[in-house]
């Protein structure tokens, strides 16, 4: 990537053009994180919906060196006082959803979900194996994407299936 230029004004402005959440110039990223640190992005974006997400991907592929950094929560993220250079992607309210279907001993949950919301719906349909979440202060799409742990259980062992979406390439799909 270096000595590629990306033109991120009008990135932005093609971001603001073809999604309906958030696109803002020079969010504070301290108030994001647990440790309360960071400077601005230069690009924040917050889809509200699978739409915007696509859109965002096919854009991103577009500009292929555009930085991009996928906050959650902003626990175990320490951001830098001078910022981030190029586009935040944050996921908003309707991926933090947690729903499950009848009796099945499944839950469904949104990237944005915090672990312990998760944990607290599992245990209200008396659905065992996720009590570890309570520990980790994250995200679904963070502890999927590190495989987070605690307590001798992790992610992947209790993980049936995911949609993924990688923000580059802008292929999504499903992994089961």
């Amino acid at each position: 990537r270096r000595g590629v230029v990306v033109n991120l004004d009008a990135l932005e402005r093609r971001l603001r053009a073809r999604m309906q959440g958030r696109v803002e110039r020079d969010v504070p990223l301290a108030r994001l994180t647990t440790y309360r640190l960071g400077g601005p992005a230069r690009i924040y974006v917050e889809p509200a919906h699978e739409g915007d997400v696509e859109a965002l991907a096919r854009l991103l592929r577009d500009a292929p060196a555009a930085d991009v950094l996928t906050l959650g929560r902003g626990s175990n993220v320490v951001v830098s006082d001078a910022g981030w250079p190029g586009v935040v992607v944050r996921l908003g309210p309707a991926f933090t959803r947690v729903s499950g279907a009848g009796r099945d001993a499944e839950l469904r949950a949104g990237a944005a979900a915090p672990l312990p919301t998760v944990a607290n719906r599992a245990a209200r349909r008396n659905l065992a194996g996720l009590e570890f979440f309570v520990a980790i202060p994250g995200s679904v799409g963070g502890a999927v994407r590190m495989n987070a742990g605690a307590h001798g259980a992790s992610v992947g062992d209790r993980l049936l299936a995911a949609r993924v979406v990688d923000l580059h390439g802008g292929e999504i799909g499903d992994v089961h």
